[in-house]
């Protein structure tokens, strides 16, 4: 496998060249993950992957490394250092190793993951563009098989400055010093059909839907340009990306990270703690804007 710089997208034509025919034969520099997820708490992951996966996947838990933890004001945890080392090392990740994943959700799991590696030190991280869709579109193979492969070395450098919690957004609130954008859909933004909705004050709205062609794939970074033009986003100011769980808010950070605004953090408590823990005024409605 030879590739000159990791980008933050592939193509199923690049992947399926450095896969197939030789399937089972793992490269010890590419490592692909099937990122099967639901945010439903019974549904397992790891029985979507077994059901059919591209060749050479091994299954990416986001519920076992990020898991939902009761008592708390997140919907998901971030693990530890030492959890995440040895977690990838036993998927053969090494620091050296370009990690190629996919999902079936429209790129929900897969920029979770993104972000999580990134957050980990790790940028040689790459997202299937239309992910098992778009694989499945061109007539390629998807197998139950589970690859054996070889304990990797990862030593991760974890990046602080990716992440924003709650006393930062509280602060932002008054001082103004970084954008926020927002990736939930209109109405929970607004509280237009949820009581419990609303937003932080300042913030605006990019849908994460909107990042994402009718066809399933990632818009182009013209396309992109213009979504953050529209809701008047400056990439050459400081950017916060949040939502309501941290999840489609990686995907925010992402598409601003392939128009080279490498550095976008992501609020990990989202409107999920900020929707308990802030005071009324911060909470902003519709109805308080009219």
């Amino acid at each position: 496998m030879t590739i000159s710089k990791i980008s933050t997208l592939v193509s199923v034509a690049w992947l399926r060249q450095q896969i197939l025919p030789a399937a089972q034969k793992l490269s010890s520099n590419l490592r692909v993950l099937d990122t099967a997820w639901s945010p439903a708490p019974d549904v397992d992951g790891y029985q979507i992957y077994k059901e059919g996966h591209i060749p050479t996947a091994l299954h990416f838990d986001l519920k076992e490394i990020s898991p939902a933890v009761g008592g708390t004001f997140h919907k998901y945890s971030l693990p530890e250092p030492k959890f995440f080392k040895q977690y990838v090392e036993d998927l053969g990740i090494s620091n050296n190793t370009h990690v190629v994943v996919y999902d079936r959700m429209l790129h929900r799991p897969s920029f979770r993951t993104w972000f999580l590696f990134r957050l980990f030190g790790h940028d040689k991280i790459s997202v299937l563009n239309g992910g098992l869709l778009h694989w499945q579109q061109h007539g390629l193979p998807l197998t139950t098989k589970e690859p054996e492969v070889e304990y990797g070395n990862f030593e991760p450098d974890f990046r602080r400055h990716l992440l924003r919690d709650f006393d930062a957004m509280t602060e932002n609130v008054k001082s103004n010093a970084e954008q926020v954008a927002d990736s939930r859909g209109a109405p929970s933004f607004y509280g237009l059909e949820d009581p419990s909705g609303g937003h932080i004050p300042g913030s605006v709205n990019i849908p994460s839907n909107i990042l994402v062609n009718e066809d399933g794939s990632f818009k182009s970074a013209d396309d992109l340009k213009t979504v953050f033009d529209n809701a008047k986003i400056d990439l050459s100011k400081p950017l916060v990306a949040t939502c309501q769980t941290a999840t489609t808010a990686c995907q925010l950070a992402a598409a601003a990270f392939m128009l080279g605004k490498e550095d976008v953090p992501v609020y990990n408590g989202s409107f999920t703690e900020w929707s308990v823990r802030a005071a009324p005024e911060n909470i902003v409605r519709l109805k308080n804007e009219e």
